[in-house]
């Protein structure tokens, strides 16, 4: 059984397929979109325990995509990554962590099990 299930956003097909050898390899269950409508379509068909995604999507508005994703799957965290590793802060504020590309696979891992456990604390209390 995997520790949780996550669906990783990126146009980028390359990265989405490193991201998901890294977190299949920790043990999670990985989903790819390779685009926001996808990202959007897959949540609202599925429940997902974290959402990881490209701050910048072709034909995206990054605050309405973020709000779309909390609309859809309310309470499940939004890990962000981005080249720009100075993202605005109305962005950060709407996510519930950063990332800057080129990340490490310890880095993403690390940043997947911090929010997962926060998310875990937050339903117990």
């Amino acid at each position: 059984m995997p520790l949780a299930r996550i669906l990783c956003v990126d146009d980028n097909p390359h990265l989405n397929e490193v991201n998901q050898a890294v977190l299949m390899g920790a043990g999670y269950e990985v989903c790819l979109a390779g685009s926001s409508t996808d990202a959007l379509h897959q949540l609202a068909a599925a429940a997902f325990d974290l959402v990881i995604t490209d701050l910048f999507l072709p034909n995206t508005n990054p605050l309405d995509y973020i709000a779309t994703i909390r609309l859809l799957a309310p309470g499940t965290p939004i890990l962000l990554i981005s080249g720009e590793h100075s993202p605005p802060d109305a962005i950060l504020k709407q996510v519930d962590g950063f990332v800057g590309k080129a990340y490490s696979p310890a880095a993403l891992k690390d940043a997947v099990q911090r929010l997962l456990k926060q998310e875990k604390v937050r339903k117990i209390c």
